[in-house]
């Protein structure tokens, strides 16, 4: 009966030590799973900050700014980190703060580039304006430009117009040489000599004065040019010349007489026309009949 006491004992005792156990277990178990969630839970909270970064990256991206190079490689960096965190198969306690370490690093990076990148845009922005308001003035001085050039050469047509010369009263007179030099009046063809051509030039206090050449032309019955010397160019069409005088303008009326040389024999009965050319225009025009 003595021995059965101790053995009992020890089976309660025994039996105590389970149910310590036991419950010791059951507490671990339950803290370790409370602990593994919570790491679990900030797993799913750091992937959550990765994957709000890589969307503002992809934004920034988009702008398309200078430093999207950088913006890039910096949001692979991320997209990396996450992919690795990804694949942890179990969440420890120092894994999620080497991985809370990096984000905070990486986050501080995001601000320091994004800062970049919007100072970057405002100086853009700022150089932008500065390039639409000088185009502004550009195209302003061009218009002012185009119109004080419109105006000038307005001007300059008024001037050119102004100060083309005038001719009064040109006249021709059909001319015999006696034998002592003098001239005569005559209107037979067999007797004519010479044309005497007079004109006026008017006062023009704007055209350009010094020499002036003139040049005579003497169209026939037949429309030939009696007596041609030369070429003369009137309208960008060359014209032959029967004789040319160079006169002394100085912007004041001038009058200005010139004889032209015919061959007697040559001539024929009929109306001539005489004109005169001066700074390449037809200045004036008078006919003759000569019997």
């Amino acid at each position: 009966m003595e021995n059965k006491q101790p053995s009992k004992l020890t089976t309660i005792v025994l039996g105590v030590l389970l149910l310590v156990a036991v419950v010791f277990a059951f507490y671990s178990n339950s803290e370790h799973a409370a602990l593994q969630a919570e790491l679990e839970a900030e797993k799913a909270e750091i992937k959550a900050e990765l994957d709000d970064l890589v969307v503002k990256y992809d934004a920034k991206i988009a702008e398309n700014t200078t430093m999207s190079a950088k913006l890039s490689a910096a949001r692979e960096d991320i997209v990396t980190y996450r992919d690795s965190l990804e694949s942890e198969k179990k969440a420890s306690y120092s894994t999620i703060k080497r991985y809370k370490n990096r984000v905070y690093s990486l986050q501080k990076k995001n601000k320091e580039l994004f800062t970049q990148v919007e100072d970057l845009t405002a100086q853009n922005e700022k150089l932008n304006e500065e390039v639409v308001a000088a185009k502004a003035i550009i195209e302003t001085k061009e218009a002012e430009g185009a119109e004080l050039a419109a105006k000038n050469e307005e001007l300059a047509g008024k001037v050119a117009v102004a100060s083309e010369l005038t001719v009064d009263g040109l006249t021709v007179a059909s001319m015999k040489k006696r034998s002592s030099g003098s001239l005569k009046a005559t209107s037979k063809a067999k007797y004519t000599d010479a044309f005497r051509v007079s004109f006026k030039i008017g006062e023009n206090v704007i055209a350009e004065g010094g020499d002036k050449v003139a040049y005579i032309v003497i169209t026939g019955p037949e429309g030939e040019v009696v007596a041609p010397k030369g070429k003369v160019e009137i309208a960008e069409e060359e014209v032959y010349y029967s004789d040319t005088t160079t006169i002394d303008y100085q912007n004041i009326a001038t009058d200005v007489i010139v004889i032209t040389d015919l061959v007697r024999k040559e001539n024929k009965k009929g109306v001539y026309t005489v004109s005169a050319i001066l700074d390449g225009k037809t200045i004036g025009e008078s006919k003759i009949a000569l019997k």
